[in-house]
């Protein structure tokens, strides 16, 4: 689809046309002939392996992307409107490592990144460079989060994501969020890590103290 004004509107606080005028982007993405993709919900827009030449942008609705793992599909992130993501793929990887796929009807800007980078508009090179910060500011995090959820077994994931926590003058680590928060976090349910946290006590592996854990 096409690209036409009212389209990118509701991409106005978006970071990726940070400093670019609506009139700017609008003209820049008609240049470098951007278009648009609409999923309903359910539907992949790559699956992992996939080649992705394009940077996305979702400008309405949601998508997950997930990492296949033991056939099972775990949850890695989660983006709304305004966000960019995978943007290291176009940029270096070429293929894609995680499904990504609609939570709900989306309509998706994709950004042709060899056009974009090829391009000589100075708007170009300012859309460049925010989804390079945008980029940066993503590794980190997933970084960590695939670290964690990427261990098979829960309770090498509950030890993964203890050893990303600052640790006490007693040897124990707080976590940070109530036990609902972390049992989404390590995508699991909140009763399935209840029964593990139990079970590594009774192994001799933790201990408990509310939110207070030690390694032993």
């Amino acid at each position: 689809m096409g690209i036409r004004l009212e389209d990118i509107r509701p991409l106005k606080a978006s970071p990726v046309f940070r400093g670019i005028s609506q009139k700017d982007r609008f003209e820049l993405l008609k240049e470098i002939d951007a278009r648009i993709v609409e999923l309903g919900e359910g539907q992949l827009l790559r699956r992992a392996g996939d080649k992705l030449d394009f940077y996305p942008v979702v400008i309405e609705g949601s998508v997950l992307a997930t990492m296949p793992q033991g056939g099972q599909d775990r949850p890695v992130a989660q983006f709304g409107p305004g966000e960019s993501f995978a943007e290291a793929v176009p940029a270096t990887l070429k293929h894609t490592p995680v499904n990504i796929c609609a939570q709900e009807p989306t309509r998706i800007l994709c950004i042709p990144a060899k056009q974009l980078e090829t391009c000589t508009n100075p708007h170009a090179f300012l859309v460049r460079e925010n989804l390079s910060a945008e980029m940066s500011k993503k590794i980190g995090v997933l970084t960590k989060t695939l670290s964690v959820v990427g261990e098979p077994r829960l309770s090498d994931r509950i030890l993964a994501y203890l050893r990303t926590l600052p640790v006490d003058a007693d040897g124990r680590v707080e976590i940070p969020v109530n036990r609902q928060e972390w049992a989404s976090y390590l995508r699991v349910a909140d009763k399935s890590l209840i029964r593990e946290l139990r079970a590594m006590q009774n192994d001799g592996l933790l201990e408990v103290d509310g939110r207070h854990v030690r390694v032993l």
